[in-house]
């Protein structure tokens, strides 16, 4: 029965599956459940509805909204592809209103999905929600109670994207105009910023090379993440070959944004969010304490934050977790993943959100590279002194065989003198393995590095099946080319096949 209602579908931070494995009997079922979870346990009878760029999208909206309709539930539609960060913004406009963003991130082209959010934009995971968030829609999914017809439903279309143009340039504090002068390339891999991003910066007069900007959820260039080589191989060539200041490149929901400088050199986002923090501090006077960084950040990225004078506490991967981490701690203004998602607490109304808003990420960084350019290229010169083997794969075909892999993994660099933790500062579980030799676990402005540290990360990963993933920095090329090989020997040796980057 499990494998007939494709519960695999419901994972730690969303719903991710094949498109072809949620049919429309399933889909149907699953926004029956949704919409009993709505109005029993989280009491909104209004929900927000919007698609990405994928080619399932459209259907899958057409058939959710109608559930919703049918149960009773007023529908708020964004028309048309749209990114899951301007979804986030709407959201804020209607804090009454749960949502469901459908789409399917960095995926392949094949997958569809959902993230949810409960009102308040709260995020709703596995384990993280009233009721146990996405885990009571599961039980109501295998129930299979949902779908009595209520009256009263409706569908209304929303278009708020003049204003969200105009609060994240804001938020930003980019002027009309500021930008003139500064020459930025984009590459939206046909996902779904391209519409936000070019009105954006349009506004604020920066001169915008676009490439891939028109929504096509075939992905012709391939799966819709900005790690992959071979996708952002043309958009990287006609950046080379232009004079731009810097370049930008989104995954296909656009909450991912990765940097490169004019010369072609990649910025880390960890030291991105670095070089950013003194300005998003500037919105948190007497407030702001502290940010997280994901455990994969660069700890010489993690010293520059500090000398912001916030505290840096690592945190576990994940938007829902990091998310519910941020609005539980109030004295957290912002978090980055080293996976270039940046996370942004601001108020609307009275009232606190923890979101994603890339269009403000790239605005802010815009106005930095144009106004603070002595600072990026310090923070350059300090990624120089390190090396990077950004996160890969290895797929297991049995779950054993990847534990198994794991704990060599582990065993091999506690032998060599790394320190491992599995949790954040607070107890919490990192639900990755984090390794460091020659270096603290803690991390401040005063942290002494010594010249031969090293920096490990491994983690199950929890939107495709059967993967582990890893990523290494270090002091110098060789001993993190070292670690890679050393990794994928154990990897293979458990059963792991090729190397897989996404």
């Amino acid at each position: 029965m499990g494998d007939a209602l494709n519960l695999s579908m419901f994972r730690a931070y969303d719903i991710r599956t094949p498109a072809v494995q949620l049919s429309p009997d399933l889909l149907q079922r699953l926004a029956a459940a949704e919409a009993q979870y709505f109005r029993e346990v989280l009491q909104t009878d209004c929900v927000l509805l919007a698609h990405d760029a994928r080619q399932a999208g459209p259907q899958s909206l057409t058939l959710v909204a109608d559930t919703f309709r049918q149960a009773g539930m007023t529908v708020l539609y964004l028309p048309g592809p749209c990114s899951t960060c301007y979804f986030y913004f709407v959201a804020s406009c209607y804090p009454e209103a749960a949502g469901v963003m459908i789409g399917a991130s960095h995926n392949p082209a094949g997958d569809t999905g959902q993230k949810i959010i409960g009102p308040g934009l709260r995020p709703i995971a596995a384990a993280i929600g009233p009721d146990g968030g996405l885990d009571a829609i599961r039980r109501l999914y295998q129930a299979g109670t949902g779908g009595r017809a209520v009256s009263g439903g409706k569908v209304v279309a929303v278009d708020r994207m003049s204003e969200y143009l105009t609060f994240s340039r804001e938020l930003a504090e980019v002027e009309v105009g500021e930008l003139r002068g500064l020459r930025i390339f984009q590459d939206y891999l046909h996902g779904a910023a391209g519409r936000e991003m070019m009105l954006g910066l349009e506004q604020a007069g920066a001169t915008l090379l676009a490439e891939h900007f028109v929504p096509d959820g075939r992905f012709p260039l391939g799966d819709p993440n900005p790690v992959k080589q071979d996708v952002i191989r043309s958009g990287l060539a006609a950046f080379q070959s232009g004079e731009c200041d810097l370049a930008n490149f989104f995954d296909g929901d656009g909450d991912r944004i990765d940097f490169y400088h004019g010369d072609g050199c990649y910025l880390s986002s960890s030291f991105v969010y670095a070089a950013l923090l003194p300005e998003i501090q500037r919105h948190f006077a007497g407030q702001g304490q502290g940010v997280y960084a994901d455990l994969k950040s660069n700890p010489l990225a993690v010293i520059e934050m500090a000398r912001s004078g916030l505290a840096v506490d690592i945190i576990r991967n994940g938007h829902s977790q990091i998310k519910e981490q941020l609005y539980s701690v109030p004295d957290r203004l912002g978090a980055v993943e080293e996976s270039a998602h940046f996370y942004t607490v601001f108020s609307r109304r009275g009232q606190r959100f923890c979101t994603e808003n890339t269009l403000y990420i790239a605005l802010l960084a815009a106005r930095v590279w144009h106004r603070e350019r002595a600072r990026v290229e310090h923070l350059l010169e300090r990624q120089a002194t390190t090396a990077r083997a950004r996160e890969w794969s290895y797929r297991f075909a049995h779950p054993a065989q990847r534990a198994e892999a794991l704990q060599a993994v582990q065993e091999h660099f506690e032998s060599q003198g790394a320190a491992t933790t599995h949790c954040m500062a607070d107890g919490t579980p990192l639900e990755a393995t984090l390794m460091r030799r020659g270096l603290p676990f803690r991390v401040d402005a005063a942290t002494p590095v010594s010249g031969d540290w090293l920096q490990v990360c491994q983690r199950i990963s929890q939107s495709e099946d059967g993967l582990a993933r890893w990523e290494v920095v270090g002091a110098d090329l060789a001993s993190v080319t070292r670690a890679k090989q050393d990794i994928a020997r154990l990897a293979v040796s458990w059963g792991g096949g090729d190397e897989y980057q996404g």
